[in-house]
């Protein structure tokens, strides 16, 4: 019965899931959320169990996407193209942001490229530009290199989680223990060299941090468990049990995390973990996605949910586009915290209006962004038709 009533749908709208779409267009909110609201608001508001699972929630649908796209499609048809179609999807926008905002920003700062590189509170180096940093610096420039990583390595993923239920768990086995291996060599080899040992320099672990941060290696799991969860996204299903029993012991992290500080610690005080994105934090984050997968309609059904989708889809546009306003604010203002096109203030009342501005602006220029570039789109494909 239910396979002649999925005859009449393509692959794409099998494949389609509403919740997916909601739930990105509720983290790019948050992300903006993240880079406006200052860290002396947003510290005592518990956000790493709300507001910081953005980028989670955003990796673990990155692999959810890609495994939910192949099953759907076919490991042969989805491989066809598959570069091609990522460049155009993601390769070019990114290019036209790079251009267009050092072209304003070499402008904003006199034609001086050192200055404006120097000046745009960038914790990056002149090295990073190789990685895909912005040079007009904004925050959120970071997840490019990331996410451009992750189009050469999903493949090579995937390989194991499109294999048996065991073959596929001993994937998600490694995917955790090559987490860790990366936590545990850039502690090994570059925290314990600078903290203890003194035998690397300032500016240099500082350079080798934020390379760290900005590569996709330390981020697999989160991959993983997108995978994991597109092969069966039933919250109560027997395969997901893994889910459950990671997510005790990842909520418990981040409340000691949160409200209680707590760090893992070496005898000398170094901590283990790089950053707060790791593979402790994202099992909690990809057990919200399996939650709000089950409590979620499956189709956007209706305007609301439909204008939902649109936001969505145009994630990637939005959060383009922030980074490059928000590049403009620290040019105007020297910060982006707690600031908009307005002014800055360190009030929590403003801080938060120029939360409202930040969401009026940036999101509305990234769908019209992402609507004319479909439209663009489908006009070449109608043109090549004929």
């Amino acid at each position: 019965m239910n396979e002649k009533k999925n005859e009449s749908f393509t692959p794409e709208e099998i494949s389609y899931f509403f919740q997916i779409d909601f739930l990105k267009a509720l983290m790019i909110f948050l992300v903006i959320f993240d880079h406006t609201i200052s860290w002396t608001i947003k510290d005592v508001m518990g956000v790493q169990l709300w507001e910081r699972i953005s980028i989670p929630v955003f990796l673990i649908i990155v692999g959810f996407n890609f495994g939910n796209s192949n099953k759907s499609k076919g490991v042969d048809e989805f491989n066809k193209n598959y570069l091609a179609r990522k460049f155009i999807r993601f390769i070019i926008p990114f290019l036209i942001i790079y251009v267009l905002s050092t072209s304003v920003g070499i402008f904003f700062y006199g034609f001086d490229f050192q200055a404006m590189f120097s000046n745009q509170n960038s914790p990056y180096g002149l090295e990073h530009l190789f990685l895909g940093i912005f040079p007009f610096w904004g925050p959120g420039s970071w997840f490019f290199p990331l996410l451009f990583g992750s189009i050469f390595l999903l493949p090579i993923i995937y390989k194991g989680f499109s294999k048996s239920t065991l073959i596929a768990f001993l994937s998600f086995i490694i995917c955790f223990v090559f987490d860790i291996g990366m936590h545990f060599i850039f502690y090994s080899q570059f925290k314990v060299k600078f903290f203890v040992e003194g035998t690397i320099d300032l500016n240099s672990y500082i350079s080798y941090a934020y390379t760290f941060l900005s590569i996709v290696l330390p981020y697999i799991s989160a991959l993983g468990l997108g995978m994991w969860i597109s092969r069966d996204p039933n919250l109560f299903s027997w395969r997901n049990i893994i889910i459950w029993l990671l997510f005790i012991p990842s909520l418990i992290y981040l409340i000691a995390y949160q409200f209680f500080d707590f760090r893992i610690l070496d005898s000398n005080g170094v901590s283990f973990l790089t950053g707060d994105y790791h593979f402790l934090a994202f099992p909690y984050s990809a057990f919200l996605v399996l939650v709000a997968i089950k409590i979620l309609p499956k189709q956007n059904t209706g305007k609301v949910k439909k204008f939902i989708s649109i936001i969505g889809k145009s994630t990637y546009h939005i959060l383009l586009t922030q980074t490059f306003y928000f590049a403009i604010l620290i040019a105007i203002y020297g910060s982006y915290e707690c600031t908009s096109l307005f002014g800055a203030t360190p009030e929590n009342l403003v801080c938060f209006i120029s939360l409202c501005i930040n969401w009026a602006i940036c999101i509305p220029i990234g769908i019209m962004w992402w609507v004319l570039e479909n439209s663009v789109r489908r006009l070449i494909k109608h043109k090549k038709g004929f």
